[in-house]
């Protein structure tokens, strides 16, 4: 469990309600995909039912809307928890950078601690919201290199049209899973696009979302034998 590891590291983990379209001014309204999403961003905040308002003419409209992403930061700061970069989250070079300013001698990025060291703890370089009563210093990496697996075996019976989808949060930060995964399905099986395109696409709607992050999209098609 990510929030678990990062706990143990002396670390928090906060979490976010948005509404994807935070960007308002970068959002590109032509785009009929990005016009849907908002759609269904808000599809319930209005009941049809006449009994529910007679004042709004049978529209009732609910306190928030329907779709809303969560969005879960490392120390309220950083929306992955594992990357090859953000040393500014790691032991390694946090606590070469302290043991050099300590000596008086400038750091070379290059230079790695031995294991083991992350145990004595490090403080960042960063201003974060610190808990009211943290010690300011972490044990261990925040945010981790190591690469985590999950097994899932595609291919089953009954199962069809099946294809794999790989973003970063540049993607995630503006659209929910249900509507990436609907964009892609539709382009891939009712369009017949190739995955290449189908990703090239689901970028460029996440631009047209008003996302303002790297974007990275990765779509793998699995074929069968019929």
């Amino acid at each position: 469990d990510e929030r678990e590891r990062v706990e143990n590291a002396n670390g928090w983990v906060t979490t976010e309600t948005e509404i994807p379209i935070s960007q308002l001014q970068r959002i590109d309204f032509l785009d009929a995909d990005v016009v849907e999403i908002l759609r269904r961003c808000f599809s319930d905040r209005f009941d049809d039912d006449p009994s529910a308002d007679v004042h709004r003419a049978g529209k009732k409209c609910s306190a928030e809307p329907g779709r809303l992403l969560q969005i879960s930061r490392v120390c309220g700061e950083l929306a992955v928890s594992r990357a090859i970069g953000d040393r500014d989250f790691k032991a390694a070079y946090n606590e070469d950078m302290q043991a050099n300013v300590d000596s008086g001698s400038t750091v070379d990025d290059t230079t790695s601690s031995s294991p083991g060291d992350d145990a004595m703890g490090w403080e960042s370089p960063l201003f974060l919201p610190y808990p009211e009563d943290h010690s300011r210093r972490f044990e261990g990496d925040l945010v981790s290199g190591v690469p985590e697996f999950q097994h899932h075996r595609a291919g089953l019976d009954g199962h069809i049209n099946e294809f794999l989808l790989l973003a970063c949060d540049g993607l995630w930060d503006v659209m929910d899973a249900d509507d990436a995964v609907r964009v892609a399905r539709g382009l891939l099986f009712d369009k017949g696009w190739s995955a290449q395109k189908a990703a090239a696409r689901l970028a460029e709607l996440a631009k047209h979302l008003g996302s303002s992050d790297n974007i990275t999209v990765i779509v793998i098609r699995f074929f069968t034998d019929t």
